[in-house]
């Protein structure tokens, strides 16, 4: 199968989640002897004939299962409702499976009845879902033949089931689905399939405003309809015959893919008096129908039956067998929108507005920008709405939401625009300095967090209120933000070393609304730390392969990619699972190249593959731990779906993550989603330039016993490249780099036992302006059994430093209809299908910034949890590891004990300093009932705690907290026991319930208490 930018982008009829397992260009081989939809001559020569079966996706990758397409003949007799024959019926088949994909083409097969009526639809391929477990579900498809006839009405057959397996001897009676195995179609048995036509159900109307002025080129469809949030997608619908039951599947009659029915069948648009008609329905049926005037009125949709019904259901219209249904509709209106400062009454230009309708999808006239004089021109339909205006970025004003009603149009108003007015509050402006405590020196690339008053979520500042766009201080240690007013407390969130830093936590300051208020932190950084500890860090591993000078230089380049602001644009290609693929004479050939230079390599992989590589755009933005990613597919194949207001389109894919959460948006089904990382439910990777090379940080420690010798390795120097081989018994590695750069040209493993070989190779170093080298293409694929699983080629077009960083660079801009599901509230024991009705919404108009727009609408905080409470149950001490400073241990028994617990960590000073009352508080409470716990954040190994424990002489229990499941905690216990600051003394009684939170003496105060209290 051939994929453009890998897994995810993928589509699947019956449930939204499984999109992320099929490829969007499975079309490609979907169609694998994918006929002319018309009958075949049968006198065709054999070799022109299809297979029987077409294996089109192997078992386990069509979302679990497999499929295939076989080979069939269906013949049949099409007669009028006095059983007389009718020739030059149009006859179809269409099929289907359970799980199908969006690009698979249902409409199987086309013909003509001749002067017999009889028919033959030969040599169709039916789509066959080859069920994983096939004594559970059998392997399937579901078909249906219909026709159409001019005067008569459309018809079809009910849906029937082919088997491709020969019938079963005896069907037990007791089996539920034994009445559809009897009736299933076998193989190798004749498929006979008669069609009765009827005479047609007649349907037309006038569509108009309510004025009366007709409304021409609205569009009116029956049984398949636009999907509203999706206009573009494929769409839903609802077909289904009155009169009778499936009588082969026990279900009701419905036609489910009615989109396989000829458009001029089921759909038409007015003229321009707006009339329209249909004249070829069934009789007896309903259908799913939807009127749309256009882009800036709200399309109804409601459901139609083509029967006399005395009374029907809310939003459903019986029309009989010759009906005429009309329908008006409300006509927009002019709204201006004139945006001025709530200060002096000035208008402000440039600025957002959009209106977002309490209860439609919105498609047009919705969004507009303030002209000089400060007026955005709308076209909105009289009802309520939430007017949002949004300043530009160097805008010292506040996001404004507002609610406004459009009124609706009185004959006597001189003038058909209604006039709104929204008034913009300033902001405060903050100046946030980080500086060195002792030196006074500025601190670059320092990134805060606030608290308000009221809460202590803490949420990323800003440099404005539209985006969230993470700003790191400059090289002077400032960031200039227009915030809200009101009480704040200022938190350092990264670099992490930093947020354990004494006065990482600034005192609580009150911003008032177009003053400037300067807030310096002062920070003690980790120099403070045991010198033994800080200065390993950096040390090249000494058992290592290669030269410290190398191992020195990756580090650099690794420091570099972490702190530099980037963007990077690239086309990549993805291919997966291609059995055929030849990866050795690829890997020959790329080997044979000069790695300095940048090979072609699509005509390469053109070369070792059949067939055809879809390429797609990638525009790669990251600064420390934040990572933006914008995919953006061939437009021929995949043509833009949703555009902005300048008329530039919206990525196909777009995902970001700031390490703690991850938001994607897909434009294809219009879905956005939010998942905590640590959860794993529907994690999206998010790409960035670290995927596109090799830089080892020695901040990363492979597993590797201290003692471990160095490997044996050929090591040859061939001009400006080194060699290094290692051969063992069972692995074959090896690493190809430039001697002066470090630069990693190819990594190479292959495993015998496994059958599993993994390659990377990369060529055309460039060198940014601050010395980061980049790859000028990549290229890397995984192979298992001689299968290839993965192979992605990446291409460098251009990459850049941003300096500045612009505001929207980690943005994600959502569209009118866009529907959000919420997943970080499940707990994890819930289904992620079942948790995900609770949590879902559709929005009404588009938004600028998806993180912006969940920080407006919360879904969920931590503050929505039970804080722990003095004098009731402690949360639980689950940390990731007991040890000691000898090897890891059990938990300790607190059964009837008091239990002091510090929190702390080895970068933060001021746990440093409470060692030694530690260390007394041991020796103080040794032969009584007491238990003390060092409990340190999740950022260090188990060796680094043990090697710094042993030389402190800590000898009470230690234990290492879990990575946090939020950002602005230093781990998962210490987010359950609120712990903000390090360090930090919990004391739990003998009952197990929570005592004290709060300073070492006074905890140690209250053990005390606690002990004489026992006697």
């Amino acid at each position: 199968m051939v994929c453009a930018c890998g897994s995810g982008t993928g589509k699947c009829r019956l449930r939204w989640q499984f999109w992320t397992l099929l490829s969007l260009s499975a079309a490609l081989q979907l169609c694998l002897w994918q006929r002319p939809l018309l009958a075949a001559d049968p006198q065709q020569p054999e070799t022109s004939r299809p297979p029987e079966v077409v294996t089109i996706y192997e078992p386990g990758r069509l979302g679990g299962h497999g499929a295939s397409l076989h080979r069939v003949t269906i013949t049949g007799t099409a007669r009028n409702a006095d059983g007389k024959p009718l020739k030059d019926a149009d006859i179809y088949v269409a099929s289907r499976g359970w799980i199908i994909p969006g690009d698979f083409e249902q409409l199987r097969g086309h013909t003509r009845s001749d002067e017999n009526g009889h028919y033959e639809l030969k040599d169709v391929q039916l789509f066959v879902i080859n069920n994983r477990d096939p004594h559970s579900r059998p392997d399937e498809s579901d078909f249906i033949v219909f026709g159409t006839k001019e005067n008569y009405g459309l018809t079809w057959h009910p849906a029937r089931n082919y088997r491709p397996a020969a019938r079963p001897e005896e069907i037990d009676g007791q089996d539920r689905n034994s009445h559809a195995t009897r009736n299933a179609f076998f193989q190798n048995e004749p498929i006979v399939i008669d069609l009765q036509f009827d005479a047609p159900a007649k349907l037309r109307g006038v569509i108009t405003d309510r004025q009366g002025h007709p409304l021409a080129n609205a569009k009116v469809q029956l049984g398949h309809v636009d999907d509203q949030r999706n206009p573009s997608g494929r769409g839903t619908g609802s077909c289904r015959y009155l009169k009778q039951e499936n009588p082969y599947l026990k279900l009701i009659d419905s036609f489910l893919n009615f989109s396989v029915v000829p458009s001029s069948v089921r759909e038409t648009y007015t003229d321009a008096q707006g009339r329209y008609e249909f004249t070829q329905l069934r009789r007896d049926t309903s259908y799913a129908a939807n009127i749309d005037p256009g882009l800036e009125f709200a399309p109804w949709q409601f459901t139609l039956m083509t029967a006399d019904r005395a009374r029907t259901p809310r939003d459903t219209v019986a029309t009989g067998y010759d009906g005429e249904f009309n329908h008006q509709f409300t006509a927009p209106r002019d709204v201006t929108v004139h945006v001025v400062q709530s200060d002096s009454g000035r208008p402000l230009s440039n600025v957002m507005v959009t209106a977002h309708h309490i209860g439609e999808v919105l498609r047009g006239g919705f969004q507009a920008r303030t002209d000089s004089q400060g007026n955005a021109q709308l076209r909105l339909i009289p009802d309520e709405y939430r007017l949002v205006a949004e300043p530009t970025p160097d805008q010292p004003f506040l996001y404004l939401s507002q609610q406004y009603f459009v009124p609706e149009r009185d004959a006597a108003e001189k003038t058909d625009s209604p006039h709104v007015t929204m008034k913009l509050n300033p902001a405060a402006i903050v100046k946030l300095k980080a500086i060195n405590a002792k030196t006074g020196a500025p601190i670059p690339g320092v990134r805060f967090n606030y608290e308000t008053y009221d809460s202590g979520e803490q949420i990323p500042v800003s440099t404005q209120t539209v985006f969230v766009d993470y700003p790191f201080t400059n090289d002077a240690g400032e960031i200039q933000a227009f915030m809200e007013p009101g009480m704040r407390r200022f938190v350092v969130a990264e670099p992490y070393s930093l947020a354990q830093a004494d006065g990482s936590r600034s005192e609580r300051i009150k911003l008032t609304p177009g003053q400037i208020t300067e807030v310096i932190i002062s920070l003690t950084p980790a120099e403070s730390l045991p010198t033994h500890l800080a200065a390993r860090d950096l040390q090249p591993r000494k058992n290592s392969l290669y030269a410290p000078e190398i191992q020195k230089k990756w580090h650099i380049q690794s420091e570099l990619l972490r702190l530099t602001p980037l963007r990077v644009t690239t086309q990549k290609v993805s291919l997966r699972r291609e059995s055929s693929f030849d990866t050795r004479n690829l890997l020959k050939d790329l080997r044979a190249l000069d790695p300095y230079q940048l090979p072609d390599i699509k005509s390469l992989l053109n070369k070792h593959l059949q067939a055809e590589t879809e390429w797609c755009k990638q525009v790669l933005t990251a600064h420390g731990t934040l990572k933006h990613e914008a995919r953006y597919f061939n437009s021929e194949t995949h043509p833009a779906v949703f555009f902005n207001l300048s008329g530039q389109p919206l990525p196909n894919i777009t995902s970001m993550t700031d390490g703690w959460t991850t938001l994607q948006h897909i434009s294809s089904s219009n879905h956005a989603t939010i998942n905590l990382i640590h959860k794993g439910r529907v994690y999206h990777s998010v790409e960035s330039p670290s995927d596109l090379c090799e830089w080892t940080s020695l901040r990363h420690r492979f597993p590797a016993s201290i003692n471990s010798k160095q490997p044996e390795a050929d090591i040859r120097r061939e001009g400006q490249k080194i060699f290094y081989n290692v051969k063992k018994e069972e692995t074959v590695s090896r690493r190809v780099l430039d001697q002066e750069t470090g630069f990693i040209f190819e990594t190479y493993y292959q495993s015998y036992p496994k059958q599993y070989e993994q390659a990377k190779l990369y060529f055309a170093p460039v060198k940014l302006a601050n010395g980061l080298i980049l790859p000028g293409m990549q290229i890397h694929w995984k192979t298992y059994r001689g299968e290839l699983q993965i192979l992605e080629a990446v291409v460098i077009e251009k990459a850049e430093i941003l300096s500045p960083v612009p505001v929207d660079a980690f943005s994600i801009a959502l569209p009118a209809g866009t529907e959000i599901v919420d997943s970080r509230q499940l707990p994890d024991n819930i289904s992620y299908i079942a948790g995900n009705h609770m949590s879902k919404r559709v929005l009404r108009g588009p938004v600028s910034d998806f993180a912006n727009y969940l920080r407006r609408h919360p879904y969920y905080s931590h503050e929505m949890q039970t804080d722990p409470q003095l004098g009731r149950y402690a949360p639980k001490l689950d940390p990731a590891l007991w040890l000691t400073t000898e090897s890891p241990t059990a938990a300790p028994d607190l059964n009837g004990k008091v239990a002091l617990i510090h929190f702390w960590g080895t970068k933060n000073p001021g746990s440093l300093e409470q060692l030694s009352e530690m260390n007394s508080a041991y020796n103080k409470y040794a032969d009584q009932p007491v238990v003390l716990i060092g409990f340190h954040d999740w950022a260090i190994s188990p060796s680094q705690l043990q090697e710094f424990a042993t030389q402190q002489e800590l000898k009470y229990m230690l234990a290492i907290d879990h990575r946090p499941e939020e950002a602005g905690w230093f781990g998962k216990t210490m987010h359950n026991f609120r712990v903000r600051e390090l360090p930090q003394t919990a004391v739990i009684d003998q009952r197990g319930n929570l005592s004290f939170v709060g300073t070492l003496p006074e905890a140690m105060q209250k053990v005390d208490e606690l002990l004489e209290d026992k006697k």
